[in-house]
């Protein structure tokens, strides 16, 4: 499963497959870009990116089948880790949820890889995706732009 595969699969389960999101929708500032925005709260922020040909890993992760439903209790703040877990809860709804071995969730790791929220997925394709979260926005607010990414100036 590419990223740009995961992205539109994510975006047409995210609502339907979990109580609480409003939306999931591309964000373009970003390849692979998801916005994810929870009921009465903000929107969450994740860029979807991947490696392929690499092999399936142990199932010593969480296993897609036995995700459990996030608690979005809403408030104007984004839940980021229920966001994180509505990611995989979503996954685990797919009729493609046999293609994915081993899921990771960053925020349940006793030292995360580098960004607290977040999952690696590997499937049985060869493909390890990684979802990351960029940042988050208050309800009715935008996301505020890292002051070292200006997507008006050249590169």
């Amino acid at each position: 499963m590419t990223p740009a595969e995961l992205q539109n699969l994510l975006i047409s389960l995210l609502p339907a497959a979990v109580p609480g999101i409003e939306a999931a929708e591309p964000w373009p500032a970003r390849p692979y870009g998801l916005a994810v925005t929870a009921k009465d709260a903000g929107t969450v922020y994740w860029t979807i990116t991947g490696a392929s040909n690499t092999a399936p890993a142990a199932a010593d992760g969480e296993k897609l089948a036995e995700q459990p439903t996030p608690d979005l209790p809403g408030g104007g703040k984004a839940p980021v880790a229920e966001i994180e877990q509505a990611l995989l809860t979503a996954l685990a709804a797919s009729e493609r949820k046999g293609t994915a071995v081993r899921a990771e969730r960053y925020s349940t790791c006793p030292t995360p890889p580098g960004f607290r929220y977040g999952a690696t997925v590997d499937f049985t394709d060869g493909w390890r995706l990684f979802a990351t979260c960029v940042g988050t926005a208050r309800r009715g607010e935008k996301l505020a732009e890292h002051r070292h990414y200006k997507p008006d100036e050249a590169v």
